[in-house]
């Protein structure tokens, strides 16, 4: 029988850090001497776990044709109690080989007690495979008696595979049997992976008899996966018979990656075939990848020729930076001889990228011999961005090289933008130290406002203790503005805790947002505010926002409000918004004011409107009107 450590037995063991050599053909290794002592064998522990720690480390002899069960629980304890001893699990791989199957399961009644649940899945993976080899459906049963979970699932898999590898018609009929549900799931799964290897067409017959609940991408991927290593031509001209969809996709995918690794040109020549669809996009980008490992020029010419679309573009660019970061001075030749266009585009920022993290200075003097243009300024952005996602600190001692103003601050803007994504205080401390006037704050502007996305308190704290006025009054705003946008009322908390005009702006900012989302809430706010100018700005800025979204409740808020100034900026600038499309309520409103000069300002604007589209109607109105005397006689016919 061709034994092979299952699956699931090699992930765990391998996980764990260990060397298993499971199913190894019997040959010399090496056990304890005391595990393996004629009349002194040590007796089966009552508690295994108990012995874990008090297991000397033993020198070595020769494994035995076969093993007892009681040699075999010594040796795994012997094991666990050397967890850094690699040979040793070793060596009990090899004893669990020499195990009768018939003993298999004292052994495993022992491991189960083991106190390290990592190490106890180990050796049970190990020994139910072990048992399936001479008894599965006894392994089986026992397993099934153990209830559901994911540990229990993975050994029926494991038993299934080992079955399946010897008697896969028996394993089949069992598997078939299995009721719907994650354990019948994992053992088709498992049974599948063994036919493939073995026939693959009886792996695909297979697979085409269960529901369509159970044919998923993941069932069909190692039947062509298997295929395609032996026969790919074949599997593809299958996986064409199979439905439209995510299935076909899939295995025209796998084929185009495994045929590739055998001749990439040949693969690449049957997924031109293809059908236009998702299958041949992701079999193409699949085979270019492969190619590009043993002939990146030739790949990337092949996308090339690729039909123009997003796919195209993204291989490419792809493409191209992986062949530059092997060879990045033959990508760029390769590069510089494409036509001026939209390839050479695509192509040019990630190879300079690539290369930039090699030779900064060399890419510096290239780029700035660059026509100023569209391709120099993809270029900076690109490699500012390859630099700034490793090291910032790099990406700027390259920025400083570039000999152009212009394009050492838009790159700075790009390196800070980034910068204090990561760590938006190092970015802060930067832009103060080393920028001045506009270009600091729209740097200080930029970190503030990231960085409010993920830490307000801290960004506000940080914004406050800016050394100079003018660069509060433009970040503070900035930062209730971010937080706005989750939580207009912790911003209105950190509006509370500023003053003068960084405060008005900041209110103003929050109003802005806070008056679409829940006008209610905003007015109660702003109500909250003394009488003063910042209260009068915040009325008519709500005022105006909420007559944009529900001009009603607008005008019952304005109606419930008490005689004063911020009443009658609320009023005028609900005025001012409606004047176009209803003109005479507008008056009606802007009558209602009670300062004078703020009053005859707004019914002389409404007054205006109205007449320049319903002039008859605005006399007649403004005649019968108890208007200002001013206001009639600037717009109405001298009488008599």
């Amino acid at each position: 029988m061709n034994h092979r450590i299952p699956a699931i037995a090699a992930t765990v063991a391998f996980a764990s850090g260990l060397v298993v050599g499971h199913y190894a053909s019997p040959r010399e290794r090496k056990i304890s001497t005391e595990g393996l002592a004629g009349a002194n064998k040590p007796s089966v522990a009552a508690n295994a776990a108990s012995r874990e720690s008090n297991i000397p480390r033993t020198s070595s002899v020769d494994v035995p044709a076969s093993v007892s069960a009681e040699n075999l629980i010594y040796a795994i304890q012997n094991a666990v109690a050397h967890p850094e001893d690699r040979q040793l699990y070793s060596e009990v791989s090899d004893l669990i080989n020499a195990l009768d199957p018939g003993n298999v399961r004292r052994v495993i009644d022992a491991v189960q007690r083991l106190s390290n649940p990592r190490k106890r899945n180990v050796f049970m993976s190990m020994l139910i495979s072990r048992w399936a080899e001479a008894d599965p459906p006894a392994a089986l049963a026992y397993v099934q008696t153990k209830g559901a979970g994911a540990e229990n699932n993975e050994l029926l898999s494991s038993i299934v595979t080992t079955w399946a590898e010897d008697d896969s018609a028996a394993a089949m009929t069992w598997v078939t049997q299995l009721p719907a549900g994650q354990e019948r799931s994992q053992a088709v799964q498992s049974l599948v992976s063994v036919l493939a290897e073995k026939k693959p067409i009886d792996a695909l017959n297979f697979a085409q008899t269960l529901s369509i609940a159970e044919q998923t991408p993941m069932l069909y991927s190692p039947i062509f996966s298997a295929w395609a290593q032996t026969d790919p031509l074949t599997a593809g001209g299958l996986a064409l018979q199979l439905p439209t969809g995510p299935i076909r996709d899939m295995a025209l995918r796998v084929i185009g990656a495994r045929w590739s690794e055998q001749n990439a040109e040949a693969a690449y020549n049957w997924a031109t075939s293809l059908p236009v669809g998702q299958g041949r996009d992701d079999a193409m980008q699949t085979i270019l990848t492969q190619w590009s490992a043993t002939d990146p020029e030739r790949a990337v010419s092949a996308a090339l020729a690729l039909p123009s679309g997003t796919i195209r573009d993204q291989t490419i660019a792809d493409l191209s930076q992986q062949w530059a970061e092997k060879d990045a001075r033959a990508a760029l030749a390769w590069a510089e001889k494409l036509g001026a266009g939209d390839a050479k585009h695509q192509v040019l920022p990630g190879v300079l990228s690539a290369w930039a993290q090699n030779e900064p200075d060399a890419v510096a003097a290239y780029v700035a011999a660059l026509a100023t243009g569209e391709a120099k300024d993809g270029a900076v952005a690109a490699i500012t961005r390859e630099l700034a996602s490793s090291d910032p600190q790099t990406a700027l001692n390259w920025i400083q090289k570039l000999p152009d103003e212009m394009t050492r601050q838009s790159a700075l803007e790009l390196l800070v933008s980034q910068w204090s994504q990561a760590d938006p205080q190092a970015a802060a401390k930067f832009a103060l130290n080393n920028s001045t006037g506009e270009a600091r704050q729209n740097l200080l502007a930029t970190i503030s406002y990231q960085w409010a996305q993920t830490n307000p308190s801290a960004a506000f704290t940080w914004a406050q203790g800016l050394p100079d006025a003018t660069s509060r009054e433009a970040i503070v705003p900035g930062v209730v503005s971010a937080l706005a946008e989750e939580n207009p009322k912790s911003a209105a908390e950190m509006i509370s805790q500023v003053s003068g005009d960084t405060q008005v702006i900041a209110a103003s900012s929050l109003m802005s947002q806070w008056a679409s989302s829940d006008p209610e809430a905003a007015s109660a706010w702003a109500a909250s505010f003394p009488p003063g100018e910042t209260r009068d700005q915040l009325f008519a800025n709500l005022a105006s926002r909420w007559a944009k979204t529900n001009s009603s409740g607008a005008g019952t808020w304005l109606n419930s409000l008490t005689t004063d100034p911020s009443r009658d900026a609320a009023v005028g600038a609900f005025a001012t918004l409606i004047t176009p499309v209803d003109p005479q309520l507008a008056l009606q409103w802007a009558a209602t004011i009670a300062d004078t000069a703020a009053r005859d300002s707004e019914i002389d604007a409404a007054m205006q409107a109205w007449l320049e589209v319903d002039p008859a109607k605005a006399s007649a109105w403004l005649a019968s009107a108890s208007a200002p005397n001013q206001i009639k006689v600037r717009f109405l016919p001298p009488q008599g």
